[in-house]
């Protein structure tokens, strides 16, 4: 049961076991930290007119995004041991904290119902979750020793950084013409190829 509602956000403050019940239990996601559950999309009964409400992006580029970033690094992966999961693959940072991301890359087994040690994580950029994906979902991400590579990928205007752990967290800044290098996988791409047709806004 819900203790009581967090007075300075839309989170609700549960324990990990109530989280995770929560989260299992119908078609919605639910994203934990620091003892609060936040709402990342809402149950299929959820809807506004007839059209889902989700709070993690949600526009048709920042879809398409998704599918083609996951599309891309499968096709460059197909002879690794690597898996690229897509945003339904919850992730373990630790016992407090859950996510959710856009695109993920783990190369070893995982060995609980949910990530635990992912390399690459990608957050497609919107509106309502640019904040937290440079800031303290980052900060999160960065305490996973496993993750080697944290990327931001823009769907309102072009834009892709890739953040590379190296001695420290160093920023590597894509333009069109370029080859988006994702070292710890051993893959690159072009630039261009991610946001081909893809109308922005």
């Amino acid at each position: 049961m819900v203790a009581k509602r967090a007075p300075k956000n839309s989170g609700l403050y549960m324990t990990v076991e109530q989280y995770l019940a929560l989260d299992e239990s119908s078609d919605a996601k639910y994203e934990y930290a620091d003892g609060y559950a936040y709402l990342l999309r809402p149950p299929s009964s959820g809807y506004d007119n007839h059209q889902p409400l989700d709070l993690a992006g949600g526009s048709p580029a920042h879809a398409a995004l998704e599918n083609r970033l996951g599309a891309l690094l499968d096709n460059a992966l197909v002879d690794s041991p690597c898996i690229v999961y897509g945003s339904d693959a919850r992730l373990k940072l630790d016992e407090r904290h859950y996510r959710y991301a856009d695109v993920v890359v783990a190369c070893s087994e995982q060995n609980e119902p949910m990530l635990t040690n992912p390399v690459v994580v990608i957050e497609v950029l919107s509106p309502s979750t640019e904040k937290d994906d440079r800031g303290e979902k980052f900060e999160e991400y960065k305490r996973l020793q496993s993750v080697k590579e944290y990327v931001l990928v823009g769907s309102q205007s072009k834009l892709i950084v890739v953040y590379r752990r190296e001695n420290s967290w160093r920023p590597y800044h894509y333009q069109e013409g370029n080859m988006v290098e994702l070292t710890s996988i051993g893959v690159s791409f072009p630039y261009d190829r991610v946001y081909r047709g893809i109308r922005l806004g």
